[in-house]
């Protein structure tokens, strides 16, 4: 009677434990190559542009934030916007998260920054209903970065999100 009830006591205690213990973080890194030739325009080989960059998103599903760091470099005259846009790989898309930019920035650049999920813009008529719909999105490689310019106001470089493995 004592070991049933010795083991009776360790198993609640275990499940007590389990039971007490904090969720894993769901966090999520992509990454994207920001290239002229990305950019889906009527030209087979994109935009005709000296300029490149990369990204690397984090998406924290926890958190309910996506941080971004993009690279820019030998971009030929000022930025006008950068975003993640809804869209397979050269396919344009409705714009979905913002990123700060600075007032002027051309040449060679970073950009840094946090979005809460509850600042995404939402795109019903494009499928975008909640902030889940951008997030299976963005997970499942239909998204897409792009950084526009004062030369090239529909997107001077672009590049997939794919998820890190």
């Amino acid at each position: 009677m004592r070991r049933v009830l010795s083991l009776t006591i360790a198993i609640t205690a275990g499940i007590l434990v389990l039971a007490a213990a904090p969720a894993a973080a769901q966090s999520f890194t992509l990454t994207a190559t920001l290239t002229g030739a990305g950019e889906a325009t009527t030209v087979a080989n994109g935009v005709n542009t000296g300029a490149f960059g990369d990204a690397v998103v984090v998406l924290d599903v926890t958190a309910q934030t996506v941080t971004y760091t993009i690279r820019v470099f030998n971009l030929p005259s000022g930025i006008t916007g950068s975003h993640i846009h809804v869209g397979a790989d050269k396919t344009n898309g409705p714009v979905v998260v913002n990123f700060t930019i600075p007032a002027t920035a051309s040449n060679d650049f970073g950009l840094t920054g946090v979005v809460r999920f509850a600042d995404f813009t939402l795109r019903p008529d494009q499928g975008i209903r909640s902030t889940e719909d951008m997030v299976q999105a963005i997970l499942g490689n239909n998204s897409y970065i792009n950084v526009h310019s004062t030369v090239n106001p529909g997107g001077e470089i672009r590049g997939q999100l794919t998820v890190r493995p």
